[in-house]
């Protein structure tokens, strides 16, 4: 019934309601959707150029370039290969993780929690769209919910890239102080992915920060439930 629903959100262009105070995202968004929909052009990609794509779409909105929605294949394939984003991250979330044990106690579970760590890698992956399914509900925005998760999905791979690199700037300035450059990289992140919810759903700043903030706050419990579970000290 789930996997119904989604396919039923994208059989017709997303609806654009009239008096939009972002008219020129709305047509872009509508442009790019209409155009992902045709089965000719879709049927002729490779899983490959429509991941180059993707990327280099997530880097055009990096820029403020809300056009580059249109490189995205919003289709239910689209939607599908989108999780092809979690793969490719998954070996610098192993880094990090790894990286995160380096002042680790002696006896500190690591096999255990590296373990418990993937299992919480997929389950965020899974939970944020499936949370978000009901929401786009709440905020009659249901049409737009494939190019959302399409779009956040592909995004990852940047924000993984800039924390990488916040992480080997700390690591080669730490005088400068490696957390700093760690709470940029995260506070960019989340400027990043507003602005990506704002033209892919189309809604006020503040329903954007919302929504960024409860994709933070819903990884970080899962963290912190995983960090717990590995040692021991669920309850």
């Amino acid at each position: 019934a789930y996997v119904q629903s989604l396919t039923g959100y994208i059989s017709q262009p997303a609806s654009f309601q009239p008096g939009s105070k972002r008219p020129m995202l709305d047509a872009i968004l509508k442009t790019a959707i209409s155009l992902a929909q045709n089965r000719k052009s879709v049927a002729t990609m490779t899983i490959a150029t429509e991941t180059l794509r993707a990327l280099y779409g997530t880097w055009r909105i990096a820029h403020g370039d809300a056009r580059g929605v249109g490189y995205f294949n919003f289709t239910i394939n689209g939607f599908w290969r989108s999780f092809i984003a979690a793969v490719i991250v998954f070996p610098a979330f192993a880094l990090l993780r790894w990286h995160d044990l380096g002042s680790a106690p002696d006896d500190f579970p690591v096999v255990r929690y590296l373990s418990i760590e993937t299992i919480a890698f997929v389950i965020k992956w899974l939970a944020f769209p499936l949370v978000m399914h009901h929401i786009t509900a709440v905020l009659e925005r249901q049409s737009r919910y494939i190019a959302f998760i399409t779009v956040y999905n592909w995004s990852s791979v940047l924000q993984m890239g800039v924390y990488l690199l916040a992480l080997l700037l700390g690591t080669a300035f730490p005088g400068l102080g490696a957390g700093g450059f760690a709470l940029i990289s995260v506070v960019a992140m989340m400027v990043y992915g507003g602005y990506i919810v704002m033209i892919t759903l189309s809604v006020p700043v503040f329903n954007a920060v919302a929504i960024v903030m409860l994709d933070f706050l819903l990884s970080l419990t899962i963290t912190v439930i995983g960090i717990r579970l590995a040692m021991h000290q669920l309850f």
